[in-house]
Parts: C-alpha cells; sequence; structure tokens
C-alpha cells in the first residue's frame, strides 16, 4: 500500500476513523475488494436476536457507504437477510450452499431457547439460528467477525430478567454472544474480530472488513476487539474531560447540556472505564459522541453491558461495581491507576463542592 503500510494501517484507521484511512488508500482498497470479488470471495451476515440496529448503523456509514461498499468496493454481499432481494426458500438456498470466507453475526444466540430465534424452514420444519451459526462459522474460510454488543457478548438479549430465570446467565432465552458461544463449543480456526457496541461503528467495521480482505488481520485483545480501537478509555480524549479536572459536575441530568459546562461522571458517565475510540473517530460522520449530545457514556462497548453497567445514570463508587465488570477484565494495573485518578480528583475538587464528603474521598480511596 502506498498511503500507508500493511502494520499501521489498522492502528491510523483508530485514530482518524475508517473515512480518512480509505480515502488515503482507497485506489489499493478498491483494487483489493475487486480482487476479492473477481476471485469469488463472498461475505455473508447473519441476524440472531438484534433489533438491527447495527445494520442501521452500517447503512449510515460514510464514505464508504454501503453503496459504495458494494458497488465500487465490489464487495460481494452473498447474504444479509434485511437488505438482500432473495426470499424464502431462494434464501435459504443461499446460505445451505455458501461457504462464506467473511461471516458477520449481528445479534446474540439464544441457546437455551433455541426456538426464540428460527432463520428460515426446511422441509415444513423452522431451522434453529443457533445451527446456523455452527454450520457457517465451520465454513468460513478467513474471519468471523462480531458487530454490535449482541452479537459479541450478548448485549441486551443476554440481560437478566429479573424473574428469576433458571439458565446460568439469568436471561430468559439464554442468549450469548459469540465469545462464550466459542467457549462453549469451540473457536474457530480461523482469526476472530469482534466489534462491539449499541450499535457498533459503522466506520469500524469498514475498515475492519477492509483491512481482512487485504490480508491484514487486526491485532486484537483477549475480547477479540482492535486494539487499534479498544486500547484507550473513552474518558482520556472526552471532550469534558477538562471540566472532570476542575471538579465541575453536572449534579443531575438536568445538568448535562454543553451550556451548563460540566463533566458527567456523578450522573452515571461510563466513559473512564470503557475502552474505546468513541471520543476520537466520533459518530455521524465525525461529528457527535455521546457526552456532547449531553448523555452519560452508558458502557455499551465493554463486554460487562448491560447488566453490569446498570443502572446507566448512578455514579459507581466501588471498584467491581464503578469498573462493571470483574477487575481483572481490564487488568489490576489500570483498575488501580482509574481508582487513583477518582480518589485524586475527589480531593482537588473537594474545596470547590463541599457536598462531597471526606468518608465518601475515603471510601474511593480504599477500594
Amino acid at each position: 500500500m502506498s498511503g500507508l503500510s500493511r502494520r499501521d494501517f489498522i492502528k491510523s484507521a483508530g485514530l482518524m476513523g475508517a473515512s480518512a484511512v480509505l480515502l488515503a488508500n482507497k485506489a489499493e482498497i478498491v483494487q483489493a475488494f475487486e480482487t476479492a470479488k473477481n476471485n469469488g470471495v463472498k461475505l455473508v451476515w447473519i441476524q440472531g436476536q438484534s433489533c438491527t440496529a447495527c445494520t442501521i448503523s452500517l447503512l449510515q456509514a460514510d464514505n464508504p457507504d454501503l453503496y459504495d461498499a458494494i458497488e465500487e468496493l465490489k464487495v460481494n454481499v452473498a447474504f444479509h437477510q434485511t437488505v438482500m432481494q432473495p426470499f424464502g426458500d431462494e434464501a435459504i438456498k443461499i446460505l445451505e450452499e455458501v461457504e462464506p470466507d467473511v461471516l458477520v453475526l449481528e445479534g446474540a444466540i439464544p441457546i437455551g431457547m433455541k426456538e426464540a430465534c428460527l432463520l428460515g424452514e426446511k422441509n415444513g420444519q423452522p431451522i434453529y439460528f443457533e445451527d446456523w451459526v455452527k454450520q457457517l462459522v465451520s465454513k468460513t474460510k478467513v474471519a468471523v467477525v462480531g458487530f454490535g454488543v449482541c452479537a459479541t457478548y450478548g448485549g441486551i438479549p443476554a440481560a437478566k430478567d429479573g424473574l428469576g430465570s433458571s439458565y446460568e446467565n439469568g436471561s430468559v432465552t439464554g442468549a450469548v454472544g459469540l465469545y462464550d458461544f466459542f467457549k462453549k463449543y469451540g473457536k474457530p480456526s480461523v482469526p476472530v474480530v469482534f466489534i462491539p457496541g449499541c450499535p457498533g461503528h459503522p466506520d469500524w467495521l469498514m475498515i475492519v472488513l477492509a483491512s481482512i480482505l487485504l490480508g491484514i488481520v487486526p491485532e486484537v485483545d483477549e475480547y477479540y476487539r482492535p486494539k487499534a480501537m479498544f486500547s484507550r478509555i473513552i474518558h482520556d480524549n472526552c471532550p469534558r474531560r477538562g471540566y472532570y479536572g476542575k471538579g465541575q459536575f453536572a449534579a443531575d441530568l438536568t445538568e448535562t447540556d454543553a451550556k451548563y459546562e460540566t463533566c458527567l461522571y456523578k450522573v452515571g458517565c461510563k466513559a473512564p472505564f470503557v475502552y474505546a475510540a468513541c471520543a476520537e473517530t466520533r459518530w455521524n460522520s465525525g461529528l457527535n459522541v455521546c457526552m456532547n449530545a449531553g448523555a452519560p457514556c452508558i458502557g455499551c462497548m465493554d463486554p460487562g453491558f448491560p447488566d453490569k453497567m446498570s443502572p446507566f445514570y448512578e455514579s459507581r463508587e466501588s471498584t467491581e461495581i464503578m469498573f462493571g465488570i470483574d477487575p481483572t477484565t481490564l487488568g489490576k494495573v489500570a483498575v488501580g491507576a482509574a481508582v487513583l485518578g477518582v480518589a485524586a480528583h475527589a480531593v482537588r475538587r473537594g474545596r470547590k463542592h463541599p457536598e462531597i464528603k471526606d468518608d465518601e474521598i475515603e471510601k474511593t480511596k480504599k477500594k
């Protein structure tokens, strides 16, 4: 590649966003996709327990958008149940015969109640989505990509129902993402890449797919997330970061508008404890991010979302709850550093905010 080395391709994407990187290297990428299509490379996209928001997110991808990806970049989407033209038996026949090069999963897999998610039928009998996942994963040749937090870690469908569900994870349907699915049934031999989020970021997906077809497999962390996009906490690049340092916090959700010049930590923002490049690449063609819109980060990029990030609009003072996941998820060093940071800021803001009591600060220090 002339614009970037193969090694730096993904790293730059995490910092600049897909739009800038794809534009800078469009000639090479177009050629890669065109060669892939001419060689019969197939992308298969299947949806399980989902609200289709990740597909909508993809449809709103910008430069390239989905049309550009299919028409100009020559992506051969062999199956996508929401946007494809074939339906009924014709669509199911495609799934039966296709051997995906790249398989993209959207939505969770209900392994505790298979009948909760069906995809087509054969000989008058419904076909369980779980069975399709097993079949297609086993046939995938290049990479398996999970898009969205439901597909990767279970997300909303895997949330505890509060009704005493007997299934081990507390979900009525026993919904899981690919992370737990592979733990149960075994990881495929091909690379696995996860792009969590509710919804997933379309630019990140486009850059991952482009890199895979260019023969560049992103370096991933223990949760299969590309390190280039998931190695920094959102808080570090938050547009409200300065207010945190000054101890200027919104007291409630009526003070989240930008005009109040406040940090949203005390109204539940999880940005200090969640790893993702949201604040760097932003959303809506790079224009916005949740905190800019007056919404605390709810941690939708995290493996523990939503249960371990709830309640969304309350701050957390204990390490285990505050991080929303087991401390080992972030590493003991990261946990300790973050807690010390919170304590230090609490001390500095003490004079400006007398309502923050000393025992609250000491409580944070001891965690």
